[in-house]
């Protein structure tokens, strides 16, 4: 009998994986780096630079750093959803982590004076996250989760 198989049968929830806990560490990483970057962000305006440049700008840069907060607290949410196994915070994470490298992909195409590495670095990053999610253990890990969908 399998362990996904098992768990099932029995209504008990299966051990995360090892590379699940990795990958929720690394969403929760990269959550906190989103809230700490959109706090930096807010304060901004308040540089000489960007108080010279007028209200709008201003205001752009506020709205920027509460977006990026907001961002950073759905990533930390979204990964406490894939430590409990919820699949929902699974399909979230893989929309959020493929929408954020077509946003990389974009920027390359449109400032081809810069090189490839940062595309290739958020690929990597990307498949990093998401292939463990999907296939292997943490594949199975889901397909197990007794969290409802």
């Amino acid at each position: 009998m399998t362990e996904v198989s098992r768990a099932t049968q029995t209504g008990t929830r299966m051990r995360r994986p090892g590379v699940v806990t990795l990958v929720v560490v690394l969403t929760y990483v990269a959550g906190l780096f989103d809230v700490l970057l959109g706090i930096l962000a807010i304060f901004a305006r308040y540089l000489p630079d960007v108080i010279d440049d007028g209200e709008g700008i201003r205001l752009v840069v506020t709205l920027v750093g509460a977006a990026t907060l907001l961002f950073g607290l759905l990533t930390i949410a979204l990964a406490s959803g894939i430590a409990r196994g919820d699949r929902v915070a699974r399909w979230c994470v893989t929309g959020l982590l493929l929408l954020s490298f077509v946003l990389t992909a974009v920027y390359f195409i449109a400032h081809t004076g810069q090189g490839p590495v940062g595309m290739i670095v958020q690929a990597v990053i990307s498949a990093v996250v998401i292939l463990p999610l999907w296939i292997g253990r943490g594949g199975r890990y889901f397909a197990a989760s007794t969290v409802p969908v």
